[in-house]
C-alpha cells in the first residue's frame, strides 16, 4: 500500500484512543469516527512499519451502532471521538478497552471488569474546560485543537460544555481588550450555583447537596452531573470494613476526604497543590467536618517521612492520581504501610493498569473495577478499582 491508495475495509474493532480498527493484508488499518460494523471506502493517510492509517471517503454500509453526530464541529475539533456511536454502544466499548487495558498492560487474565454506569445527561454535562485562544486582527478566535492537533477549530458552542461555558466563550470572543497569554490554556468554568457567586481565585461546586470551595486554576471532576455517583461508590466500597485511619492521597479540594469522614475514625488527606489544601481546610470546616485533616506535600515523602518511620497504621488509602498516574516511589511507599485496602480512581486505564500490576507484585489483589462515564463522546473514561491485600 502507498499514500493515497484507497481499500475497501471492514471496521471490527475500537482502539484505545477511539479509532476504528480493520485488517487488509495482515495490516492493521486505523480509521477516525468508524464504527465496527462500517464497511468503508478508506484512503490511506499514514504508513508504518505495522500499521496504516486512513480517512473515510465513502460509507458503503454503515454499522448498526452508527448514529448522527450532533456538533456541527465534529470530525474536524478533536475534542470529541464518539458522537457518531450509540451511547449505549459507547459504555460496551469502554468496558471492553477497560478490559484490554488490564490484560495487556496490567498482565492480569480475565480482570473483574463491572458494567460500565452511564452519565445522566450525554451533552451538555461539563463544568470546566480549557479552551486555547488567539487573537485575529478584529476578534478573538477561541477554541479546540483539531484532529491533527496542529490548527485551531474556532468554536461558538460546544455540545460537551454546560451552557453557561458556552454564553461565557460568547462574550470573551468579542472581548477586543482580553489580556490572555496564547501560550497558556484559557480555563472557563460554568457559573457557581445560585446565589454563591465565588471569587475571582476560587469557584464554588455542589455535590451531593454541598457546596465546595474550589481554586480557579485547579482541579475538580468535570462531569457536573455523575460525580455524586462516583462519591457515592467511593464511600460503597469504603464502608464495607471498620476504618480506624484512612489516608486520601492527591485529595486536592478535600471532595473524598470529607465524604469519606463518616467511614473512618480519622480521615487524612494528602495534596501536593498549596492552594487546594487550603481549600480542603476551609470545606471542611465550612461542612463542620472534624475528623479529617490535611497535609501540603508530595505524596510519596509524605508517606515516607510522617507515616513509616513511626510505624502507623493505615487501614485504607485512596488513591486519585493525574493521569500520568503514581511513580514507583509512591507506589512502593503505599506497598511498605500495608493497608488492608486500596481504592485506586482514574481517568487513565492504562497507566491505572500499570500501577495496579506493580502492587499485584507487593501482596495486592485485584477485586473489581468499575467504569464510570466521565466524560460521554470522548474517548476518556473514570474506573474506580478495589485491591486488598493478599
Amino acid at each position: 500500500m502507498q499514500i493515497k491508495d484507497r481499500i475497501i475495509i471492514k471496521i471490527d474493532s475500537v482502539a484505545f484512543g477511539g479509532e476504528g480498527v480493520g485488517r487488509i493484508d495482515n495490516f492493521v488499518v486505523f480509521v477516525p469516527f468508524s464504527a465496527p460494523g462500517d464497511e468503508l471506502e478508506v484512503e490511506i493517510t499514514q504508513l508504518k512499519k505495522r500499521f496504516v492509517r486512513g480517512r473515510i471517503l465513502k460509507i458503503i454500509k454503515p454499522s448498526p451502532w452508527r448514529t448522527k453526530p450532533l456538533c456541527r464541529y465534529y470530525e474536524k475539533c478533536g475534542g470529541c471521538c464518539y458522537q457518531h456511536l450509540d451511547y449505549e454502544y459507547q459504555l460496551s466499548i469502554k468496558k471492553k478497552q477497560v478490559q484490554e487495558a488490564f490484560w495487556k498492560i496490567g498482565k492480569i487474565g480475565n480482570p473483574p471488569v463491572l458494567d460500565a454506569v452511564a452519565s445522566p445527561m450525554i451533552y451538555n454535562y461539563r463544568g470546566k474546560a480549557q479552551y486555547h485562544a488567539r487573537f485575529m486582527p478584529d476578534r478573538w478566535e477561541i477554541g479546540f485543537l483539531d484532529i491533527s492537533g496542529g490548527k485551531l477549530v474556532d468554536i461558538e458552542n460546544c455540545g460537551i460544555m454546560e451552557e453557561t461555558i458556552n454564553e461565557k466563550i460568547r462574550a470573551l470572543r468579542e472581548n477586543k481588550g482580553l489580556r490572555h497569554n496564547k501560550d497558556a490554556p484559557l480555563t472557563i468554568w460554568s457559573d457557581c450555583p445560585a446565589g454563591q457567586p465565588g471569587k475571582k481565585e476560587s469557584v464554588i461546586r455542589t455535590v451531593k447537596g454541598e457546596n465546595f470551595l474550589v481554586p480557579r486554576d485547579g482541579f475538580f471532576q468535570a462531569n457536573l452531573y455523575l460525580t455524586d455517583r462516583l462519591v457515592d461508590e467511593v464511600c460503597r466500597l469504603a464502608a464495607a470494613d471498620k476504618i480506624n485511619t484512612l489516608v486520601d492521597a492527591c485529595c486536592g479540594s478535600g471532595l473524598f476526604s470529607i465524604f469519606l469522614s463518616s467511614c473512618a475514625k480519622e480521615v487524612i488527606g494528602i495534596e501536593i497543590n498549596e492552594k487546594a489544601v487550603k481549600y480542603a481546610q476551609i470545606n471542611a470546616e465550612n461542612l463542620g467536618v472534624k475528623n479529617v485533616r490535611f497535609i501540603h506535600g508530595d505524596i510519596g515523602k509524605v508517606l515516607r517521612e510522617r507515616f513509616l518511620p513511626q510505624g502507623d497504621k493505615v487501614d485504607l488509602i485512596v488513591l486519585d492520581p493525574p493521569r500520568t498516574g503514581c511513580e514507583k516511589t509512591v507506589l512502593q511507599s503505599i506497598a511498605d504501610l500495608r493497608p488492608r485496602k486500596i481504592i485506586y480512581i482514574s481517568c487513565n486505564p492504562a497507566t491505572q493498569a500499570r500501577d495496579v500490576q506493580y502492587l499485584n507484585g507487593c501482596g495486592y489483589n485485584l477485586l473489581s473495577l468499575l467504569p464510570v462515564d466521565m466524560f460521554p463522546q470522548t474517548s476518556h473514561v473514570e474506573v474506580i478499582g478495589l485491591l486488598a491485600l493478599k
